[in-house]
């Protein structure tokens, strides 16, 4: 009798990732379109002072349907396609590996922080909300429009919370997750620590991958440098110099206050195992460690040294291997399918 030869294995879907003309260093030239994603050049962020926001968001989802959305931020070069492209093809390999997960319950939206240089070649629309180059990771304030002032992207980042959380629209929506690789991470991270604390953060997550520098939260440095000035300063430290948006939190919790809020929150760190890129190369971010993986352990090993021993209840720490500083390979690792798209999917646990 022959032997029975099985199927070939279904292959999840993956799109190609799309182009733009320019480039991040003298400004991208459009918004290019997107499969399986609708393009807004113009969301209204805030109707009452008429903010809009450049956006990408999942096409031909119902509101009512959706379980879970997921909010990217971009890379340094602000290709917001590329990062709503790279989770959605990690969507398809979630839905494939898990079929409690539906893709038509999951919207995912990815912000574009644009600046004026890409307002100037033509992908920012005119009267959209523009940040300086990294300025929109750290939570600064806007550079335009001049009819808009002291508008920070953690802003625009609790605005879009606020939008998915909202049960007259979402009603079934049980997750929210900020995810972010490298500079999105950075994004992710510092938004963890100064977003001011709302009934719904039972069901906000934050996914740090492979962050080029980390706010610190302890005093001390593991590779302190005494000829290195700021180095407990935001966006590296806790003692000072913190945005706008966060000066008034910041008086009122001191550094145990906000270190106190942002470990009480649901956040998932994860680093690639051959991630020894430099990142960062600022002294700041050196007394941190050399590389990308080295400040990751020597930050969960300041985690835990904080916090008794362990991690805090609600953090978790995967280490990804055969990764090195790869947004794709981390979103489409089992670990990263995990804390994107399959914990808490139908609420908390």
């Amino acid at each position: 009798m022959a032997a029975t030869v099985p199927p070939p294995a279904k292959r999840a879907q993956s799109n190609p990732n799309p182009t733009a003309p320019g480039n991040a260093d003298s400004g991208w030239q459009e918004m290019p379109d997107v499969i399986d994603a609708e393009k807004f050049p113009a969301w209204v962020i805030d109707e009452g002072l008429g903010a809009k926001m450049p956006v990408y968001q999942s096409a031909g989802v119902v509101a009512a349907d959706v379980k879970r959305a997921i909010i990217v931020g971009p890379g340094k070069l602000r290709d917001c396609w590329y990062y709503w492209n790279s989770m959605n093809n990690a969507l398809y390999i979630a839905a494939e590996s898990d079929s409690t997960i539906q893709r038509s319950e999951v919207s995912i939206m990815a912000p574009c922080f644009f600046t004026p240089k890409d307002q100037e070649a033509g992908a920012a629309t005119d009267g959209v909300l523009t940040w300086g180059d990294t300025t929109w990771a750290s939570g600064h304030y806007n550079k335009g429009p001049d009819s808009i002032e002291k508008y920070s992207s953690f802003t625009v980042m609790d605005k879009l919370v606020e939008y998915y959380m909202n049960r007259d629209i979402f009603p079934n929506l049980n997750t929210v997750v900020i995810a972010g690789h490298s500079l999105g991470a950075q994004l992710s991270q510092h938004y963890a620590a100064l977003r001011s604390t709302t009934d719904n953060d039972d069901r906000l997550h934050f996914w740090i991958a492979n962050p080029g520098s980390l706010l610190w939260l302890s005093k001390d440095r593991p590779a302190p440098n005494d000829a290195c000035d700021g180095v407990d300063v935001y966006k590296y430290g806790l003692s000072s110099g913190f945005p706008g948006y966060a000066k008034g939190a910041a008086r009122t919790l001191g550094r145990e206050g906000i270190v106190s809020q942002y470990n009480s929150r649901n956040i998932h760190y994860a680093w690639g195992m051959d991630d020894d890129g430099k990142g960062d190369t600022r002294c700041q971010a050196v007394t941190q460690g050399s590389t990308h993986l080295e400040r990751g352990q020597n930050f969960v090993a300041m985690l835990k040294d904080i916090n008794g021993g362990d991690l805090p209840a609600s953090a978790t720490v995967d280490y990804v291997e055969g990764v090195s500083h790869y947004n794709e390979g981390m979103m489409n690792s089992d670990q990263g399918i995990d804390k994107l798209f399959k914990l808490n999917y139908n609420g908390p646990s």
